[in-house]
Parts: structure tokens; sequence; C-alpha cells
């Protein structure tokens, strides 16, 4: 034989990257059909013939469309209303051009590419960029409540949820599980292929920013964090520490989640020390379920890592009891539950094994608006920010080291943060507001919200989620600033971007 494909093998086979362009290992799949429903995509240009050469265009298309098909088709259970947040079908851009970037606004995902010394990086060209994204299209379409909630702890577990659909999204790849198998031992607790997210990314934000990313990849889901209060950290801090950016915080709950996977796993596993390829599938989809249930019932409040805690343990006493003592042990030891939280979710179980508390929070969660004072950023009225809602049928607190529990904060707080780290990190645009001097220098592409003038009041409203966490080149608010209007426009900024 000549080892070469056949015809009709040819057309129906595609080569892709099985994790991360930096392993250079490359699978083999079914070519993906993009305007599969329910949830469907829409490439904005002329499709290009499969490619399978490693750097070229086609090749670089397909490898998108199969991770945005396996992705979807992954999470399309969960999504109750089969269909993406603003319709049946989610637009993708697959270089929308120069920037170190990706980011999902609602109506499309947008990958760029950027000049590194390792070369050119196309951040669509990682499996984890694109499933981490689309993560976020995900979370918007089982929940878009989250989207406007200007809570710290939601866009950090937003962060998360990307993260986490990167993880299990990959292991819906026969030749990633059983590299994974042979390269852990069978022990998936440790730092791996799996673990690692973004590696090629990762190495160039880290170029250009020592502190953005962590040593070899852009985040590590084997972690040993622990919950702080968002109040208590700097806004910026060294990758191997965490800060009170979304991105950064996130790797709380992301390393949790990862350590339930692996701890269900072992409990699951016929020989928890040596599981099989199919039984890591067969767990990826229990996560899967736990997690999406977690987010289905929960309510928006402030403390929002406790709260999806806490739901995640309840839906998973529904999936199996024994689920449930494994997740309370991991998000108590890290400090997202408190004892006294753990105590009372044991006390509301059910002869059955199931925890009720009397009611869900659901999507119909009312939520509070907050004037916060803008007067320190040049701003001479309030803005006027979505929030968590001020009650909730059940609030989970998280722990402290010495085994208090934290009361949560209050949504003016939470609300002012919110704010203020938007405006420190260069993400915050208000071209369209008046005021006597200019806002935080930064790229467009890295301002996330903008400020609305609406009736004569100032909005905070978002435009969109992006994969970069780099704090701006900012300089002083003091200082006489270039307009953000002098920066390229985005796609979504091209467009109007919904809210």
């Amino acid at each position: 034989m000549s080892g070469q494909p056949n015809a009709q093998t040819a057309l129906e086979t595609i080569s892709v990257w099985d994790n991360d362009p930096t392993d250079g290992r490359i699978t083999t799949v079914a070519k993906p059909d993009p305007s599969q429903p329910p949830l469907k995509f829409l490439f904005l240009r002329a499709v290009p013939p499969v490619d399978n050469v490693p750097g070229t265009d086609g090749f670089r298309f397909w490898s998108i469309a199969e991770a945005l098909r396996r992705c979807a088709d992954f999470w399309t259970p969960k999504v109750v209303a089969q269909r993406w947040q603003r319709g049946p079908v989610l637009e993708v851009y697959d270089d929308v051009g120069e920037d170190l970037q990706a980011d999902y606004d609602r109506q499309s995902l947008g990958f760029y590419h950027r000049t590194t010394p390792n070369g050119i990086l196309y951040s669509g060209a990682s499996p984890d960029i694109v499933c981490h994204e689309l993560g976020h299209a995900v979370l918007d379409a089982m929940k878009s409540d989250l989207w406007s909630a200007g809570v710290p702890e939601i866009d950090a577990f937003h962060e998360s949820f990307g993260d986490i659909s990167a993880i299990l999204s990959a292991l819906q790849l026969p030749s990633l599980r059983t590299a994974i198998l042979q390269e852990t031992l069978g022990q998936l607790y440790c730092k791996s292929r799996l673990s690692r997210v973004a590696e090629q990314f990762g190495i160039a934000l880290r170029a250009e920013d020592a502190e953005a990313a962590e040593i070899d990849c852009l985040r590590n889901a084997r972690n040993d964090f622990t919950y702080s209060s968002i109040v208590d950290l700097p806004a910026h801090i060294a990758a191997e520490e965490v800060s009170s950016n979304p991105h950064s915080f996130s790797r709380i709950f992301t390393g949790a989640v990862f350590e339930v996977f692996c701890e269900i796993l072992v409990n699951d596993a016929a020989d928890g020390s040596s599981p099989t390829e199919l039984e890591l599938l067969d767990t990826s989809k229990r996560v899967r379920d736990i997690v999406a249930g977690g987010v289905l019932r929960s309510t928006l409040v402030t403390a929002y890592f406790a709260e999806i805690a806490f739901r995640m343990v309840q839906e998973s006493a529904f999936i199996k009891p024994e689920y449930a003592e494994i997740l309370l042990d991991v998000f108590e030891r890290r400090l997202i539950l408190s004892n006294e939280t753990a105590a009372a979710i044991l006390a509301m179980r059910t002869a059955s094994g199931t925890i009720d508390d009397g009611g869900d929070g659901g999507p119909d969660t009312e939520q509070a608006v907050v004037a916060v004072n803008a007067s320190e950023y040049g701003l001479d009225k309030p803005i006027l920010v979505q929030t968590a809602s001020r009650e909730a049928n059940f609030i989970a607190r998280n722990g402290t080291p010495s085994g208090r529990s934290l009361e949560p904060m209050s949504v003016e707080t939470a609300a002012s943060i919110y704010v203020a780290n938007l405006f420190t990190s260069g993400q915050l645009d208000a071209d369209v507001v008046p005021v006597d001097r200019p806002l935080l220098r930064g790229p467009q592409s890295a301002k996330s919200h903008y400020i609305s003038s609406e009736q004569g009041r100032l909005v905070l409203r978002r435009r969109l989620f992006h994969c970069g966490h780099r704090m701006c080149d900012c300089a002083p608010y003091e200082n006489a600033l270039t307009s953000s209007s002098d920066y390229p426009k985005t796609k979504s900024m091209n467009r109007g971007a919904e809210l």
C-alpha cells in the first residue's frame, strides 16, 4: 500500500491538531459540518478545500470547524433551548486581524493572528482556545443573565467555564484520551497535556508580558489555588499567584472542577489506578452534566463561586448520591465552601441521598441595578450597573483558612469593584460619553465593556468576552491620552454589538 488515503476517505476525513499546536500531534477525524443543527455555525468567508498540511489556510479552517463542531455537540444535550443566545446560527471569523486575542460577542466568535518570535500565531489554531471561546457562547445560551451581571465572581466563572469546556471537549477525541492515559500512567491528577490550557497562546502571551501567563501554558487546571475574597487581591500579579482579574481568579474554580473530575474517575473506574479510555469518556460527560446542572440551578448572587459549587453538589447528588461527598470535600478544602456551609448542605439530604433546599434559583431570578459613583474616573454622573440579586433561597458561604464563613459582599460593593477593575485594566470604552478627561488607553479589542448614554443616564453594557488577560499598557488617569477611537474597531464594533 502507498500509505495515502483513497479518494473516498480523503473526502470524509480531515487531519487536525488533537489538542494544541505546541504538542505537534495530529489526529484524523470525520470532516465536520459546521451548519449541522441544532447549534449551527456560519463562517463569514469562502470555505477552503480540505488541506491536511499543518500551517496552511485549509488546515487551520477545518481544524477550527472540527473543534467547534465537537465542542457544540458535546454541550448540546445541556442547552435546553437548542439555540445560541442570539439565534440558531453563530457566526465565525477565523481571522479578524492582528492581535493576540480571541473573543465572543453574542453574535459571533472571532479569532486573530499575531506575529511572534516563533512565527505567526493564529489563536484559532488551538482547539483549546476555540473550545474556550465557544464555552462562553454555550454558557450564554444556557444562562443568559450571567452576561450582564456586574459581579466579579460571575465573570470569573464565565472564564472558568471556558477552560472547563476546553478540557472536557478535548476528551471527546479517542486519540487524546489514549495519549493522556499513557502520559499520566492513568493518574490524571497531575500537570499534563490535558490540564494545560492553550500552551502556544500562553507562551506567546508570556513573551510579551512575563506575568500574564503560566510558564508553559495560558492556565493550568492542575493547581492548588484556594479561595480568597476578591476584595483582598491585587488587580495584577504574576501568574504564579491569583489576582482579581477574572481570568486569573477563574483558576480557583477550574482547579476544583479538575480535581473533582479526577476523583470521580477514580471512584467510578473498575480499577481506579488504571482507568480505561471509555471510563475517561464517561467521566467527562458526568462532569459536564454536574457543571451544567449547577449552572441551570444557580441564583445570581455576589458569592457566585460558593453558589455554583453548592448547586453542583446538589446536581451531583441527583446523578449519584456518593458524588456529593466528593464535591463537598474538594470545594471545602479549596475554601470555595465553608465548613459551616458544607455541614448545612449535608443536613439537606433526603432519604434518597439527594439534596433539596426547597427551590432553585433558575433563570428568572430578579437582578438589582446599582448606581456606582464614577467621579474619580472623570464622569459627572453615576454608572448604572446591572448586578446580582439581593436575595436567594440559600446563600452558600466561602470559607477562610481559620474555618470561618465569609459573608457575601453587598451588591453595591460588588458593582463598585467590578467597575474599578474595568477602568484599571483598560477594558472600558466610553466614546459616547462626554468626559472632562480621557479614560485609560487600551486596544479596542480589549474593550469588553462600554458606557452607554441612555435617556440621560450612564449605563454599563458588556460588549464581549475575550481570552486575553493582560493588563493593557495603560497610563495614569490624569495624563492626556489618546481616545480609544484612534484604535482599530473590532468586528463587533463595526457591526454595533447588541447587548
